[in-house]
């Protein structure tokens, strides 16, 4: 996925993420301008990946406002339905796992 800091996460992995169960993306973010979201939507749609927004407000002394990115409802409620708690991700090692 690319930002303005340039390419952070290749599309491959994105790609890979989703195959091993991913559900989601975020798209709407300060640092991805139109072409990249634009990018990012198209990615989303591809993979079905549910696209998310987040204004990543991390104190007064930021530039973005808290709430200026947010996540569609509609997204939101896909995401809290298919919540279902934690599961192992296969292949991740740890106790009780391969």
């Amino acid at each position: 996925a690319a930002s303005k800091r340039g390419e952070v996460v290749p599309e491959a992995t994105i790609a890979a993420l989703a195959a091993a169960g991913l559900d989601g993306i975020e798209i709407d973010h300060m640092d991805h301008d139109g072409p990249a979201r634009a990018r990012l939507r198209g990615l989303a749609r591809e993979l079905e990946l549910l696209p998310t927004g987040s204004s990543d407000y991390h104190g007064s002394r930021k530039t973005v406002a808290l709430g200026e990115y947010t996540t569609d409802p509609e997204i939101y409620g896909e995401i809290t339905r298919r919540a279902t708690g934690a599961f192992p991700v296969p292949g991740a090692g740890g106790p009780g796992r391969r």
